[in-house]
C-alpha cells in the first residue's frame, strides 16, 4: 500500500519543480489532458495560458478540473488535485516566477525576453485551481533498501545496464 501524504508533505511536493497534467472537461464531456508548468502559492495552483487556448475555454465552460503532479523517477510518487478553476487576468509577476522556477534566474529571464514570443499564442490569462481534495501516493516506503540502492546506481550507470 503506498504511503499517503500529510498536508505538509502535499504542500512540499507541490512546491517542487515538476510538470503537471491539467485535466479539463471538453464541450462534449470528454476529458482533455494538458501538460503545463505551474506554481503552487497560498494553497492554489497557478498556470499561464492564452485566453483562446482549449484549456481556458474548457474551464470557462466547466470549472471542474484535476491536476496530476508526479515524480517520474522510481519508486514514484504523485499528488492528484481535484477542484475548481477560474480564468483570471494575466499577471506579469507570475510569468517571471514560473520561468524562474523551471529554468532558473538567467534562463528564465532569457525565456521571458525571447522564447516566450515563439511559445505563447494570443492574450495571456492566469488559470487558478482551488483544490477541494487530494489523492496522494508514495511508493518509496515499499521499496526495499537494495531496490533504493539500485535506483541510485541507475542514475549514474549507462542506460544499457
Amino acid at each position: 500500500m503506498p504511503k499517503r501524504y500529510s498536508k505538509a508533505e502535499i504542500e512540499r511536493f507541490l512546491r517542487g519543480r515538476r510538470v503537471c497534467v491539467l485535466g479539463t472537461i471538453g464541450p462534449d464531456g470528454a476529458p482533455v489532458l494538458t501538460p503545463i508548468w505551474y506554481l503552487y502559492r497560498d494553497g492554489r495552483i497557478l498556470m499561464r495560458t492564452a485566453r483562446n487556448s482549449v484549456k481556458a475555454r474548457n474551464i470557462a465552460g466547466d470549472a471542474r478540473v484535476s491536476v496530476c503532479v508526479q515524480d517520474e523517477r522510481p519508486p514514484y510518487a504523485s499528488v492528484t488535485v481535484y477542484g475548481k478553476a477560474s480564468v483570471e487576468p494575466a499577471d506579469d509577476k507570475l510569468a517571471a516566477g514560473i520561468a524562474r522556477h523551471y529554468l532558473g534566474r538567467v534562463a528564465g529571464a532569457a525565456y521571458l525576453r525571447t522564447a516566450r514570443q515563439a511559445v505563447e499564442q494570443g492574450e495571456e490569462v492566469t488559470l487558478v485551481v482551488t483544490p477541494e481534495r487530494f489523492l496522494t501516493q508514495d511508493f518509496s516506503p515499499e521499496t526495499p533498501w537494495f531496490g533504493k540502492a539500485w535506483l541510485v546506481l541507475k542514475r549514474v550507470l549507462p542506460p544499457s545496464i
